[in-house]
This record gives structure tokens, C-alpha cells and sequence, in this order.
């Protein structure tokens, strides 16, 4: 569910939402000067109406907003949230802020109003299922990542590489390796912008020649790309090799 905003004289700002770069934002405008058409719904072009910025940055927003119901005076708008501004990738704490001009207000003066929101980090979560795994059993490495959701409408893939299998005896191999048997060829997204990527793997007898031990563990590491700081972060999982 996408995060919403209220910017208006009339609409109270919900407080604790917040926003995570590539994402997308729905606010509202609720201002009755805009409902010249009490019959129909009002499109009203956002130019010189709505200012959008990001640490004080102009980012691009909507063309327009569109009334929500006939005679409403509520207006929504979507605005596409940017990974960077000016080069600078975005981090937690950047701030978005809506300007909302209003042109005459109950006074019949012209009246600004701001809104903003904070950028987080998305949450992201690495695990397998099961947590011990036997040498020939297939395993489920799963990863919760909406960094890697490019796409709302279609289901998309994280790299295989970006997950590294570390065990006893100097082991060391990306999920690539043959030796794991992946189905399917990369992490998939379980659904249309679930943000849950999945692949079933085996545990391998050896790899490269070098045996697993039962009884010891293995860490398997996955390598988010993904950061607005620009900065790789590692996660890790430990598993037993039963």
C-alpha cells in the first residue's frame, strides 16, 4: 500500500508515514476553489499550483491532479520519488516537501502550504527455510528487498551472484555454482510487486572439490546493491549442514 499525504488547510498530515527512494507517494489537495465543475470531475494542471523538492531541490511531479469524485473538491496527485537528487543518492532523513499555493484562501488571500515526509531505507530481510539442511536437500534462500522491486507490474530477478555460500574446509562459491542446482536461475519475485524474492536450491556434497562437513554450519551472505548511500551493506545467514 502506498503511502499517503494530505497537504491542505482542510486535511490533517498523518504523522510516522514515510517514503523510500524509487518509490511513489499519493497525496491529496483538498481546496474547494479548485471544483469549477459541480456536475463533472476537475483535472487541474499542477504548474505554478505545486512545488515538489527534496533538500530544497526541484523534483519533477505530476502534470496534473484529478478530483476524486464529482463536486468533491478533493483532488489526489502521485508523485514518483527519485533514488538521487542532483548526483547525490538519497538517504534516510532526506526530506520531501509539497508547497501547495493557494491562490485565495478563506480570506481571499493568497496562502502557501507545506507538507513533508522523511526518506527511509527500506527494510530488508534475508533467510532460508529450513535453517538445517541435510547434504542433497533443496532449500528455499528468500529475500525481502523492495530496492529490487523495479518494476510494479512485472515480477523481477536478483542476481544469483549477489548471494555468496562461505562453509568449513575454505569453501567459497556465489549461488551461481552449478553445484546448487537453482530453480529457477536467479532470485525471483514471488508475484507482481510482492518485494519477496525466492529460489530453491541444494545443498551440495562439495563444491570445487572441497567436501562439506555435516555437522558444521555454513553462512550464506547476500550483498544489497541497493543502498542510496551508494555503500554495498551485507547480510548473513547461518545454516547447519545436517
Amino acid at each position: 500500500m502506498l503511502p499517503l499525504l494530505s497537504i491542505a488547510l482542510l486535511v490533517a498530515f498523518p504523522g510516522g508515514a514515510s517514503l523510500i527512494p524509487g518509490g511513489s507517494l499519493t497525496f491529496y489537495v483538498h481546496d474547494d476553489d479548485l471544483n469549477t465543475n459541480h456536475r463533472g470531475i476537475d483535472e487541474i494542471t499542477t504548474a505554478g499550483l505545486l512545488e515538489f523538492t527534496i533538500n530544497g531541490a526541484l523534483i519533477s511531479g505530476p502534470a496534473k491532479i484529478i478530483e476524486t469524485s464529482g463536486n468533491s473538491g478533493v483532488f489526489v496527485g502521485k508523485i514518483s520519488i527519485p533514488t538521487s537528487v542532483n548526483g547525490k543518492h538519497l538517504k534516510q532523513g532526506d526530506t520531501l516537501v509539497i508547497k501547495y499555493n493557494d491562490e485565495s484562501d478563506d480570506s481571499g488571500n493568497p496562502n502557501t502550504v507545506a507538507r513533508s515526509i522523511s526518506i527511509a531505507k527500506a527494510i530488508t530481510d534475508f533467510d532460508t527455510s529450513p535453517s538445517k539442511i541435510r547434504i542433497g536437500q533443496t532449500f528455499q534462500v528468500k529475500i525481502y528487498d523492495p530496492d529490487f522491486n523495479f518494476d510494479s507490474r512485472e515480477a523481477d530477478n536478483i542476481p544469483l551472484r549477489l548471494v555468496e555460500f562461505r562453509a568449513a574446509n575454505g569453501i567459497r562459491a556465489t549461488l551461481i555454482d552449478d553445484a546448487f542446482n537453482a530453480k529457477p536461475k536467479s532470485l525471483r519475485e514471488t508475484g507482481d510487486n510482492t518485494n519477496l524474492f525466492v529460489v530453491t536450491i541444494k545443498m551440495p556434497k562439495e563444491i570445487d572439490g572441497k567436501k562439506l562437513k555435516v555437522g558444521s554450519t555454513a553462512e550464506l551472505r547476500f550483498t544489497d546493491t541497493t543502498s542510496p548511500s551508494g555503500t554495498f551493506e551485507i547480510l548473513k545467514k547461518t545454516v547447519r549442514i545436517g
